[in-house]
């Protein structure tokens, strides 16, 4: 009897310290995660998700190199009110159609539409995104556009005039008249470059937002 009691206690005892260890590898190894740092998670998430756009940097690119349409590269600086001193850590946020004018979401609110993408500006105040020349809405006289929304420390987010284009038949010339002078025009002159690439310059001044908040 002795020896049975004692084989079942073993047993029992074995069986808990393997429900033991079951549970503490996988706490260990994610223990391990930690110690090896952030670095090396986001590496592994940027290995798992190569295809999506580069979030919080100065530069990022928001369509695949198959994407259909004119290749386009919109570039500026974004400042502080006085119109003169660059700021850094200002995002901006834009989102668009495709080639042919549409989202891929729907109901209204399109920020999550496939297109779209997260810059933060550098200590010149520079962003930089490389996208397609968006489509005008199917069926209308809307101008293809760009949407953009600004945010910063002090600054609650908020959106600003859409991205135009020069060459577009429906930009009205009351929008021209209304779209500010110089880079700081939210009407874009494109050129293309010898590498085919559309390229268009906009320069953005900060303000704090009121009809204009989103409340994010």
């Amino acid at each position: 009897m002795k020896s049975s009691s004692r084989n079942n206690l073993d047993r029992r005892s074995f069986l808990r310290n393997a429900y033991v260890f079951a549970i503490a590898v996988p706490v260990f190894e994610l223990g391990t995660l930690g110690l090896l740092g952030c670095n090396q998670a986001r590496s592994l998430s940027r290995a798992a998700s190569s295809e999506q756009p580069t979030i919080g940097t100065w530069k990022t690119t928001i369509v695949s190199a198959n994407e259909p349409g004119d290749p386009l590269i919109v570039s500026g600086t974004i400042y502080a009110p006085d119109g003169r001193t660059p700021l850094e850590g200002i995002s901006l946020f834009v989102y668009q159609t495709d080639a042919t004018g549409r989202y891929s979401t729907t109901g209204g609110d399109n920020r999550n539409t496939r297109i779209h993408g997260l810059m933060l500006t550098n200590s010149e105040g520079r962003y930089e995104f490389r996208t397609i020349k968006p489509g005008s809405y199917p069926a209308s006289r809307n101008p293809a556009h760009i949407h953009a929304y600004v945010s910063g420390p002090g600054y609650p987010e908020y959106w600003i005039d859409e991205y135009h284009f020069n060459d577009d038949p429906f930009v009205s010339d009351d929008m021209r008249g209304k779209a500010g002078k110089g880079n700081q025009s939210s009407i874009l002159t494109l050129t293309r470059g010898a590498d085919g690439i559309l390229r268009g310059v906009r320069d953005i001044k900060v303000e704090r937002c009121s009809k204009n908040c989103t409340g994010r």
